[in-house]
């Protein structure tokens, strides 16, 4: 989100009651014998490694796609992380639908990740200054999207034109500020014979940002619905994903906690209390979950304020947060993964991996207008969890839909009966889905 707006669109939380932006490492487990063993650090055991493999929604394996010599250009959105991402995959979309290679853009400082009201609970003191800048091939799995549209990170850009960045913009033709807004530019990026074309995140603008629904699941509006047809959906579907990363790290997680056996809970407050009001109490949300907790289940809970969570019934369900993941609740069970990876590439991996967490759960329950949640529910239409319809904090649970729900997905054969869809094929539901 960008700073001067409402902060609803960068929920860096999930469940495990911790947060990229948790101010205290609370954790609400006592210590017990961890259950995996095997190799640590850098491998992943047979049952991680079967759990990663599921947790692939696409198809893989594919050759790049060629390269064009027309190529779309963009500036990150103004926001946080989750508003960036949907820039990126819009202008995705605009690039595949006008033909153009997409070129991602320079590194740069990234609001609620290199600068911004960071709160300091997993912040290193490294990064306290603001000076550092991440770049969106840092976040992204690059080598998967050139399988599905032509793509060059800045510096493979800049080798193969000679181009600088104030250059290169200064050449590319950008539509009128007017048609910036809810994707009214594509007649106009789609005649141009200009070879180069400008998105552009900053100020106002937003034109990636404003092509995507951030207040659903992050899909496009329906004037670029209207444009994309299978090949964006399948580009959605099979070119777009955090990076390697991220799936990596969460599968130990997921594989630890129980591949879709667990239930999982993002729960927004801070700045949502200030721009929407006051927030459901964690009491009654948890209590929302109630039909799915109790004796042997486990709990993940994803929220910015944790500590609001401290003390309440749970309805005997072992709860996790972030904090436990590196502690002995859980012995230590990414330790060694953390040491593979500096103090700021862990920060900045700590969301991916919570959404990750969280999308890999049995029963997931969000927070309204949260771009967080909203990725995490597409991200389960894409994986085919057992339940995937949007189910949020601010309404009741429809525990008879949900029961139904998971009677269907078992009847078909639960997780074993997945298989990606081909990669000429996407999820049509996560482009055309409307209010629940």
């Amino acid at each position: 989100m960008a700073p001067q707006q409402p902060r609803h669109f960068d929920a860096f939380t999930v469940v495990l009651v911790t947060s990229l932006f948790c101010t205290t490492q609370t954790s609400f487990l006592r210590p017990h014998p961890a259950s995996q063993t095997g190799p640590v650090g850098g491998f992943l055991d047979v049952q991680e490694q079967a759990v990663l493999k599921r947790m692939q929604w696409w198809f893989a394996g594919a050759p790049e796609k060629p390269l064009s010599d027309r190529y779309l250009l963009f500036s990150m959105d103004a926001g946080g992380l989750n508003n960036i991402r949907i820039g990126w995959e819009m202008t995705g979309l605009v690039a595949q639908y006008t033909g153009r290679t997409l070129v991602l853009p320079p590194a740069q400082p990234v609001y609620l990740l290199d600068w911004g009201d960071r709160l300091t609970g997993f912040l290193p003191e490294s990064m306290s200054s603001g000076e550092h800048k991440t770049a969106v091939d840092d976040m992204l799995n690059v080598k998967q999207l050139k399988t599905m549209l032509p793509t060059l990170t800045w510096e493979e850009f800049h080798k193969r034109t000679g181009l600088t960045w104030e250059a290169a913009r200064q050449e590319a033709m950008m539509v009128d500020a007017g048609k910036a807004q809810d994707c009214h530019g594509l007649s106009d990026y789609e005649a141009s014979n200009s070879r180069l074309l400008f998105m552009s995140g900053d100020g106002d603008r937003r034109e990636g940002f404003s092509c995507g629904e951030w207040y659903k699941r992050g899909g496009p509006t329906q004037a670029l619905k209207e444009k994309v047809g299978d090949k964006g959906y399948a580009l959605l579907t099979h070119g777009f994903m955090w990076h390697e990363d991220a799936f990596h790290i969460a599968s130990k997680v997921v594989s630890y906690l129980g591949l879709f056996k667990y239930v999982a809970l993002h729960a927004r407050y801070n700045d949502f209390t200030v721009n929407f009001g006051q927030q459901p109490a964690p009491q009654d949300v948890v209590d929302e979950l109630s039909p799915w907790l109790g004796s042997g289940t486990t709990l993940y809970i994803a929220s910015d304020e944790p500590q609001k969570f401290a003390g309440l019934n749970m309805h005997a369900a072992r709860v996790v947060m972030w904090a436990d993941l590196l502690g002995p609740a859980t012995n230590g069970l990414l330790s060694k993964e953390r040491e593979r990876y500096s103090e700021e590439r862990w920060f900045k991996l700590t969301g991916p991996v919570e959404e990750l967490i969280c999308t890999f759960s049995k029963v997931f329950l969000g927070s309204d207008k949260s771009s967080f949640t909203g990725h995490i529910q597409a991200m389960r239409i894409q994986a085919e969890a057992p339940v995937t319809s949007m189910i949020l904090n601010t309404n009741p649970l429809p525990k008879d839909d949900v029961l139904s729900e998971l009677a269907r997905w078992d009847g078909k054969g639960g997780a074993g009966a997945f298989s990606p869809l081909p990669r000429d094929k996407g999820n049509v539901i996560f482009l055309q889905v409307e209010e629940d």
